[in-house]
């Protein structure tokens, strides 16, 4: 497709590029107009974990549906835009939270009254954490961060060995943190370490949900059992249902921090 002044351009860092940002740039795309899409060379920081090309990947696969109606660009880390009258080209402001709010069910969280929430399901392998969070999404709406999808996303560039397990951890908390202010997040991931479970709480402070279940130990699949959660539910003992109930009576006593 010819990229002309039809087009709409999109800046950002997307630091990571996540489904609120994909929300925002579909909303232009499917009223079948092109989009420019505009990567910010932002230095590597914290702030800024990921590197050009990872973000340039993360977008081409975000949107490779629309195939040529996208094209991505760097430009360098600029601090303002300027313009000035009669530019020739319309600024538009998009509601993203009303965006967020048709495909994801964001009004059951103010019934709740929870904010910045962050659901994250810690459990071995095969405890049940995506039937739960699956459900739970039904029940609160949000957004559901799946461990897998996560891998096939965000963390391409990651083996499962302790450390880059961990890095994958706290990418997936970084995302859950920026997600977490337009909608409710559930993390079904499994965060087998101590260790980066107490980083991950001191980047997004989550709601910890330990899905507990007697499975046999398998030394390519470690897990250290939580020393600290909000609430402990059992696979083997309990239904699913019976689960949710259980996390949400104890969800709805938790003050998030704001």
């Amino acid at each position: 497709m010819k990229f002309n002044k039809t087009s709409s351009l999109f800046v950002g860092r997307w630091q990571p590029f996540h489904e609120g940002h994909k929300t925002l740039i579909e909303t232009v795309l499917k009223e079948g107009k092109p989009v420019i899409i505009a990567i910010r060379d932002t230095e590597i920081s914290h702030d800024n974990p990921f590197s050009t090309f990872e973000r340039w990947s993360m977008i081409q696969k975000a949107l490779a549906e629309y195939r040529d109606m996208v094209k991505i660009i760097v430009i360098p880390d600029i601090d303002e835009i300027c313009y000035g009258r009669d530019v020739g080209y319309g600024i538009r402001k998009i509601d993203l939270e009303q965006q967020l709010e048709n495909i994801s069910g964001t009004k059951t969280r103010k019934q709740l009254k929870v904010t910045k929430t962050i659901i994250w399901l810690t459990g071995q392998s095969g405890s049940g954490k995506t039937t739960i969070a699956n459900i739970l999404q039904e029940k609160l709406g949000g957004i559901i961060l799946d461990g897998d999808e996560m891998r096939s996303s965000i963390s391409t560039d990651l083996g499962f060995n302790k450390n880059e397990r961990e890095t994958h951890n706290l990418r997936v908390a970084r995302l859950a943190k920026v997600l977490s202010k337009k909608t409710p997040v559930i993390v079904s991931v499994i965060a087998p370490f101590e260790d980066a479970r107490k980083m991950i709480d001191e980047i997004a402070k989550p709601f910890w949900v330990y899905v507990e279940r007697n499975l046999p130990l398998d030394e390519n699949k470690p897990y250290q059992i939580p020393l600290i959660y909000h609430v402990k539910i059992n696979s083997d003992t309990q239904k699913v249902e019976e689960q949710v109930e259980i996390i949400l009576s104890v969800l709805e006593k938790f003050e998030f921090e704001q």
